[in-house]
């Protein structure tokens, strides 16, 4: 039997710690000395740029100043590599590396090594499926975002315009996101099961179910230490119930509650005679004919729609809310515009949803602007390859970051003022700018995102004046990039 001293034990660790503070710093300098000017080299010990970004919250308000600032200041960039517990991550910014990437998907995988209980939430979602799993379950999606199937949709969507907005205060803070986030998730609900859920633990369905989802991503933000060192040493496997704390075994057992309301209702689903043309009943008679799909695989593809769905369309109905507040002439512009497309929000329907090109440029300015993921999904690589002449090792990150093209004066003239006239002109290079990315793995939802946010601004701008209610906004990180105080915007009705 093995037996140590305290004082081997005091240099195990002390060898251990520093191999994981020398390693990949020496590892760095390596790639520094080798792509010199090309590579923008991020190293803090242990917490890789966990400090950084704290570092530009406390100096410009804004978490990813520095990404907005590289064409700018380090216009050579082409890579910024950074370490973590995990290894070191290769972020790409140019559209060269960017369309490589997304476009030999089989060279990587989605790493899931950054989500507590991820394996429980929704890494049998689309997202996160590979190979046949993948097109299966994106063949059967799909059908649910065709056009047609959209544009059926904008009757409700007015109908939750119209309950949702009702009961705002004026001239007060509100959680304007929280508003178009309950939009949004009934929607996708509706779509999905054709149905609501009855209310839990005090909140709606749908708010506890977003809460519990935000809540278990937060624990890497409050509990760095735990949930880092925790990933390290058991990697992709379920965590032993003894790493898990108090607050994290009662967001757990909330999340079984929420899927097993779920399981019930797919369970008297597959009892109907008549099964309504909706997402659950398409994906059970796929589950009839593929055995290795399982209600496990519905249940994921839900809570992934709801969570990507609701966070990246409600923040970006936020972010253009907060254009508006601090650009008044182009609330102008655009109330003058609606009112002469639409006249009344009555006269908004599946036919004229897609009249304004002004509409679509002012989003699309927003998206360039604040879009709400400036980084795509952390891959992981699965063979030894090149991207350009970056060589990548077998099992490192990667991650693509979009805001330095959205901010390069050679792509948006003038980058940092806000012009949705510039989108009267076509981009060329379809890999510059991805806010929903590109190619067969883009974002499948989002044609119906745009359409809900148009209907959002529309019933919006017909009906308030947008303001900001404070002074000072920090842009910061609750899984997408949004503001950080959640009752930035107040609105005033408009007499009629």
């Amino acid at each position: 039997m093995f037996q140590f001293s305290f004082l081997d034990i005091i240099l195990y660790l002390v060898v251990i710690l520093a191999l994981l503070i020398l390693k990949p710093l020496f590892q760095i300098l390596l790639m520094k000395m080798k792509y010199g000017k090309k590579m923008f080299m991020i190293y803090f010990p242990l917490l890789g740029r966990g400090i950084q970004f704290k570092n530009q919250i406390q100096k410009y308000n804004d978490l990813y100043h520095f990404e907005k600032m590289i064409p700018q200041e380090n216009p050579e960039v082409e890579m910024i590599v950074s370490n973590s517990f995990m290894g070191l991550t290769h972020v790409f910014l140019k559209p060269d590396h960017i369309k490589f990437i997304l476009q030999n998907q089989d060279l990587y995988k989605k790493a899931t090594k950054v989500f507590l209980f991820g394996d429980k939430m929704f890494y049998k979602g689309l997202v996160f499926q590979e190979g046949d799993e993948w097109k299966l379950a994106r063949n059967v999606l799909s059908k649910s975002f065709e056009f047609d199937q959209l544009r059926a949709r904008i009757p409700l969507i007015k109908r939750l315009c119209e309950e949702k907005f009702q009961s705002v205060q004026e001239n007060e803070p509100i959680n304007i996101i929280n508003i178009s986030g309950n939009i949004v998730g009934e929607v996708i609900t509706q779509s999905f099961f054709s149905q609501s859920f009855k209310d839990l633990n005090g909140k709606t369905f749908l708010s506890e179910l977003v809460n519990v989802l935000v809540s278990i991503i937060s624990q890497y933000r409050e509990a760095p230490y735990r949930c880092i060192s925790r990933a390290f040493i058991f990697g992709e496997s379920d965590y032993p119930d003894w790493t898990l704390s108090s607050v994290e075994k009662q967001l757990l057992a909330r999340l079984q509650n929420i899927k097993e309301i779920l399981r019930v209702s797919i369970k008297e689903r597959q009892q109907m005679q008549n099964k309504p043309a909706d997402f659950l009943t398409a994906y059970i008679n796929t589950i009839q004919q593929n055995p290795n799909l399982t209600e496990e695989h519905a249940i994921q593809q839900y809570i992934m729609l709801i969570f990507a769905g609701i966070d990246t369309t409600s923040h970006l109905f936020g972010a253009c809310c907060y254009a508006l507040s601090i650009h008044p002439e182009w609330q102008k512009k655009l109330r003058e515009e609606i009112q002469k497309q639409y006249g009344t929000y009555e006269q908004l329907n599946n036919e004229n949803i897609n009249l304004s090109s002004f509409i679509t440029n002012f989003i699309n300015e927003c998206m360039r602007m604040y879009t709400p993921v400036p980084y795509f999904v952390e891959r992981e690589v699965k063979q030894d390859h090149k991207v350009g002449e970056y060589f990548l090792k077998k099992n490192s990150q990667v991650q693509l970051c979009i805001l330095p093209n959205n901010y390069d004066a050679k792509n948006f003239p003038d980058p940092f003022k806000f012009n949705p006239d510039r989108w009267n002109k076509q981009i060329m290079d379809p890999f510059i700018f991805l806010p929903f990315s590109t190619g067969k793995r883009n974002c499948i939802g989002q044609h119906m995102a745009l359409m809900e946010v148009k209907c959002l601004l529309i019933y919006l701008l017909m009906n308030f004046e947008v303001s900001l209610s404070g002074e000072k906004q920090v842009w910061s990180m609750k899984f997408v990039y949004t503001i950080q105080d959640d009752k930035f915007i107040q609105l005033k009705r408009i007499a009629k």
